[in-house]
């Protein structure tokens, strides 16, 4: 068995054995050189396993791995540590320090076993994944009749100039990983669903969604101004988003809070009440590396 980076003539056979491979991840990124994508093969070059990370240099010198999948007929701890071995040394060469992932309660013990012995840290609850059936509000008249207070308003995300951003690019006033002015890699920016926040002529918060598939809209990263953040601003926003999703069709909205959050949490878990179609906890692992 060995150990090499995707490519694009094995995309296809990795889509077909791993349902949870994201396939326009696997196809736009295969060339980026942030993206770590390796493959265990057998002698036979068949495809035993795939590792998907990717090294964020603005976000701490972080490296992430998304995921790590072998076929479950080839299942055993060898093979997943072969892949984290090698992601980890992937990343490390392109300058990560840290590195992070999560994990689910589907995720393989062979992958938990190997990461404690690789000697990450044990894995703590981190995030809670909300998945709200949207069309079923229609009949919400919130979404509808719920408006901005005064000198607030919001812009569609391409709807906005270059200089309105500069405000944005040394702000030290929200977290790096959720800056907008990130390279989000899993889809495309959905337009129709992702909004700007202004005080003013100031911007001061945006929400920002993808569109994983014709089911589900992914709300990637929100966050308003502290000194500015109250219900007020934050229902109608969300009401923005609802309205122009329904009219898209799409039936589900998904997003992640983190359990440190417990205002967050606790305003998400009311509002959401009667459309919460399932939650899911994520629990994360960090190591450091040396030299």
């Amino acid at each position: 068995m060995k150990i090499q980076k995707l490519n694009e003539s094995q995309v296809n056979e990795v889509l077909l054995h791993f349902k949870n491979a994201k396939g326009d991840f696997l196809l736009n990124d295969i060339n980026n050189e942030l993206f770590v994508i390796g493959v265990l093969i057998d002698k036979n070059d068949q495809i035993l396993g795939v590792i998907l990370a990717e090294y964020k240099e603005d976000i701490d010198k972080l490296g992430v791995i998304y995921s790590v999948n072998v076929r479950e007929e080839f299942q055993n701890k060898s093979i997943e540590e072969k892949l984290l071995k090698f992601a980890e040394k992937e990343l490390k060469t392109k300058g990560a320090k840290v590195l992070f992932t999560n994990i689910f309660s589907e995720t393989s013990p062979n992958v938990k076993f190997s990461l404690r012995k690789q000697s990450w840290t044990p894995p703590v609850l981190d995030k809670t994944h909300f998945i709200i059936n949207v069309k079923d509000m229609h009949q919400e008249n919130w979404i509808e009749t719920n408006t901005f207070p005064e000198d607030f308003s919001v812009k569609e995300w391409n709807q906005i100039y270059e200089t309105e951003l500069e405000s944005l690019r040394n702000a030290d006033w929200y977290p790096k990983h959720l800056s907008p002015l990130e390279a989000y890699h899993f889809g495309e920016t959905s337009p129709q669903t992702s909004f700007w926040v202004f005080h003013k002529d100031e911007i001061i918060g945006w929400i920002l969604s993808k569109n994983v598939n014709d089911e589900y809209l992914f709300i990637t990263s929100l966050f308003i101004k502290e000194d500015r953040r109250n219900h007020y601003i934050l229902r109608p926003l969300l009401g923005e988003v609802i309205k122009n999703q329904l009219k898209m069709n799409i039936p589900y909205a998904c997003f992640d809070v983190r359990n440190k959050d417990k205002k967050v949490l606790k305003f998400f878990k009311s509002y959401f009440k009667n459309y919460i179609h399932n939650t899911v906890e994520i629990h994360s692992a960090y190591k450091i590396l040396g030299r």
